[in-house]
């Protein structure tokens, strides 16, 4: 008689090639979405510390810095809440008294755009007019102890920062 040898193949049944198949999708779905979590995450942070919004408001902050800390102590004029002029020296060792003025200040046509403009006191010229800051919601001017503080909110839509500075007077 003759004797049936049975053959048994080694491998995977089909269901176990679905399960193994199933699982390894729900893997790689929960690692994408967390993945694109991160980079959404990224992105986000990325436009705020280099997006309008943030830069307007480190320039205007620089620039305001910048020229009230060498401005006169004892002149300067409030022209409005949001407008400023503060007087100071071109060369403040060859000058006796301040020979420039720079106004801060919104513009009329457009109230979302904070400007400075420099112009020399005596002949009346202006020296130079620089957009600061577009996407100005508010912007404050008011004096303290020894200096000015300047509060400005600025918003360009997709992001809204308020920044609040203070510049010490230095020069008499």
């Amino acid at each position: 008689m003759k004797s049936k040898r049975i053959r048994r193949y080694s491998g995977f049944t089909i269901t176990e090639l679905i399960l193994a198949i199933a699982v390894s999708s729900i893997l790689i779905l929960a690692v994408g979405a967390v993945m694109m979590d991160t980079q959404r995450g990224w992105m986000d942070s990325y436009a705020k510390v280099h997006g309008g919004a943030a830069t307007d408001a480190a320039v205007a902050k620089t620039a305001f810095d910048k020229v009230v800390r060498k401005a006169s102590r004892s002149i300067y004029h409030f022209n409005a809440d949001d407008d400023i002029t503060v007087y100071y020296y071109n060369n403040w060792l060859t000058s006796t008294d301040p020979d420039r003025a720079a106004r801060f200040y919104r513009s009329t046509e457009n109230p979302s755009e904070m400007y400075i403009r420099h112009s020399d006191i005596e002949t009346k010229e202006v020296l130079a007019e620089v957009l600061l800051a577009a996407n100005v919601a508010d912007l404050e001017f008011k004096p303290i102890s020894g200096g000015i503080e300047m509060k400005m909110a600025l918003d360009d839509g997709r992001e809204a920062t308020t920044i609040v500075t203070t510049a010490l007077l230095h020069n008499e």
